[in-house]
């Protein structure tokens, strides 16, 4: 029964491991090899529930230069044939930012954000985490008129990246479209086969989706408090 708790619980906090996640897609099947001769929790098995509960890791090392003040603003956007419907705000921090450390208060540089990603038949439930702060359960609808599967992904940014001024994306909410075998046989859906998506949107993804959301960063040098 011991043995039972404690494997209940990892699995109950897979959600806090510092680990990427290859995107939940139900039309690539699973390659990786199981070792059946272990007994314990590995983390492919842990990457299994995570893809049977439908959620993904996303985990950026970012930073920004420390001579100055800089404002960080999570941004979503929403678009259909790559034409923008919408954007909105979700939440802002600084940089430098004021945070406690056992019991006292000490200034920060931003350092990273953090995205668990749930897909549910509706909508996406992100936990986001910027610095020290964040948001556990921010919803993205998805309306009813756009039919097709929804997924996500994550764009390419290498560790330990400094951010420049303006708009950095980082994960993609996007719909699978309808693709026709050359010879015109078979019809399936598709979403973007590549697993890490280019922030200059490059990918063959953009010129297909019918429907998709970007959520990123934008970066604006905060104006300095008069005396």
């Amino acid at each position: 029964m011991k043995n039972y708790n404690l494997k209940n619980n990892v699995i109950k906090r897979i959600i806090l491991i510092s680990l990427f996640v290859v995107p939940t897609n139900a039309f690539h099947a699973q390659t990786y090899e199981v070792d059946y001769s272990n007994p314990d929790i590995t983390m492919e098995d842990m990457n299994v529930v995570l893809e049977t509960l439908k959620m993904n890791v996303y985990k950026f090392s970012l930073h920004l230069p420390d001579t100055l003040k800089y404002k960080v603003c999570l941004f979503l956007e929403e678009y259909e044939d790559k034409e923008m419907l919408k954007e909105k705000v979700i939440w802002c921090t600084t940089s430098p930012y004021v945070t406690l450390r056992n019991g006292e208060r000490i200034s920060k540089p931003f350092d990273g954000a953090r995205f668990i990603v749930k897909e549910n038949k509706d909508d996406f439930l992100l936990n986001i985490r910027m610095g020290d702060f964040g948001i556990p359960d921010y919803k993205v609808p998805i309306d009813s008129i756009y039919s097709n599967k929804h997924m996500s992904s994550k764009f390419t940014i290498e560790n330990n990246t400094t951010l420049q001024e303006g708009k950095t994306p980082l994960i993609l909410i996007g719909s699978s479209w309808e693709s026709t075998s050359k010879d015109g046989s078979t019809s399936m859906l598709r979403f973007c086969l590549e697993k890490e998506l280019a922030p200059d949107y490059s990918n063959e993804a953009f010129d297909m989706m019918p429907h998709y959301f970007i959520v990123g960063l934008n970066v604006t040098k905060q104006e300095e408090e008069e005396d």
